[in-house]
């Protein structure tokens, strides 16, 4: 036989090799050899086959469950970044509902046709646009009681379903929302501090539907109608400052308070400007009527005709027609005297804003040249302006139109908006009356200011 470890031919009975000194296979290793051989060569029984056929199966199950699971944990995770500090993270922001409750706006970002699911809000949003916005109340989260509490920590869990019904949990979202205040808006007066000369001023304010609400201590919840909505009558008594308190207690909000001050002057002589005298006039001439101390005499400042002047001495009830010189604010001031007293003068403004047809009659064409060189001359004159609205900017809380009125040249104007129509259109052409107040500059550049009282869109 031959050594299996050097090739050298050795002695059948041979225990080492003779070249290398390696121990030679005995008879019984080679019979072993090859009963594994003939075992090897042997077919399978069928039992075997079918172990054989489910460990196969077992480990290719094992090996896909394995693959998906890492697949989807993949997906989780970077689902997760884009939900967390990616494009999808969702933003929170503190927004006022139609009804002047304070909330929140939650917006999340995804997929067109996928779905955010709330549980704590039991409410589905569907992706449209690639956002689903939702607003909720900040009341929303309280209980009636709301006295000893400061704020509420809020968590949810949102829930991402795809178009194909598959459901992620997505990051959770944690905040907190204070305590809100009962809504109070109040439209007159228009600030919290203003001077009158009549004896009552209308008060008119908006609440919540459900609101209680106290004027001076009193409960006018029943003067309230559906809307929340309330006007009403105040004394205004000539003291100096008339503090008007308003208390405003709405379900799951916190009190709130509010105080008004309207100032009317003290007079040494009686002297009371009536309500219903207004502080807007259509026409160049506008009725003044009141109330003076019996015996005093009245005489007034600014223009009127003074043939309108008349005066009951022994009521004091007076009137005369006062006369409007220019568009906008018109001052009218007139006083009582009587001997061994000091004159008792009100002045007030009233803002002159003609009709359509009379601003429109009395409107010039417009002559760009000579405006941007006699704007201060030509205060207060009116011109028809016709042209394409280029932009629209705010000031200070007021709406300026910029119009080009060229026909072959750029000729901007900018026009003060105090027309009924809020919504104005860059690049549409419109026609506006209105009158002459100066300078604006826009774009590092000034313009001709025009006050607009009416427009309306233009071919």
């Amino acid at each position: 036989m031959k050594c299996p470890y050097c090739g050298s031919v050795c002695a059948d009975d041979a225990l080492y090799c003779p070249s290398c000194k390696q121990p030679l296979p005995t008879e019984a290793a080679k019979d072993e050899r090859a009963a594994r051989r003939a075992a090897a060569r042997e077919p399978r029984t069928p039992m075997q086959k079918v172990g054989i056929v489910l460990l196969s199966i077992a480990f290719v199950v094992a090996l896909c469950v394995g693959v998906y699971k890492l697949v989807t944990w993949i997906g989780n995770y970077q689902l997760n970044r884009l939900y967390t500090r990616g494009a999808y993270t969702p933003t929170i922001s503190a927004v006022q509902m139609e009804d002047l409750r304070s909330g929140h706006a939650i917006v999340f970002y995804g997929k067109d046709g996928d779905q955010i699911y709330l549980p704590e809000m039991k409410r589905s949003l569907t992706v449209s646009g690639g956002v689903a916005r939702m607003e909720i109340a900040d009341s929303d989260w309280f209980d009636l009681n709301v006295s000893d509490l400061d704020y509420a920590d809020i968590t949810m869990s949102p829930q991402l379903i795809s178009e194909t019904g598959k459901k992620t949990q997505l990051p959770l979202l944690n905040f907190k929302i204070d305590v809100p205040e009962s809504p109070l808006k109040v439209t007159s007066p228009a600030a919290p501090r203003i001077t009158v000369v009549t004896g009552i001023y209308p008060l008119t304010v908006n609440v919540v539907p459900g609101s209680t609400l106290f004027i001076n201590g009193e409960d006018v919840t029943s003067s309230v109608d559906r809307s929340g909505y309330l006007s009403t009558n105040v004394a205004v008594k000539p003291i100096g400052d008339n503090v008007i308190t308003l208390i405003v207690r709405t379900p799951k909000h916190r009190e709130h308070r509010e105080e008004l001050v309207i100032y009317r002057e003290h007079y040494d002589i009686e002297l009371e400007l009536d309500a219903s005298v207004s502080d807007v006039s259509p026409a160049r001439t506008m009725a003044v009527t009141g109330t003076t101390e019996p015996g005093a005499v009245i005489s007034v400042d600014t223009d009127y005709i003074p043939e309108s002047l008349t005066l009951d001495m022994q009521t004091g009830r007076f009137s005369f027609i006062s006369k409007f010189s220019a568009y906008g604010n018109n001052i009218i001031r007139f006083r009582a005297s009587k001997e061994g007293r000091e004159d008792a003068v009100i002045s007030f403004n009233v803002n002159y804003r003609p009709s359509l047809a009379e601003i429109s009659k009395a409107a010039w064409k417009m002559d760009y040249e000579q405006l941007l060189v006699l704007f201060e001359n030509w205060r207060n004159r009116a011109f028809a302006c016709k042209g394409t609205v280029i932009d629209v900017v705010r000031s200070d809380d007021k709406s300026y139109m910029i119009m080009d009125v060229g026909d072959t040249s750029r000729q901007l104007v900018v026009l003060e908006n105090q027309t009924t129509t809020a919504n104005i259109s860059s690049g549409r052409r419109y026609l506006a009356y209105a009158y002459v107040d100066g300078q604006f500059m826009y774009n590092s550049a000034y313009y001709p200011k025009l006050i607009a009282l009416y427009i309306d869109l233009s071919n």
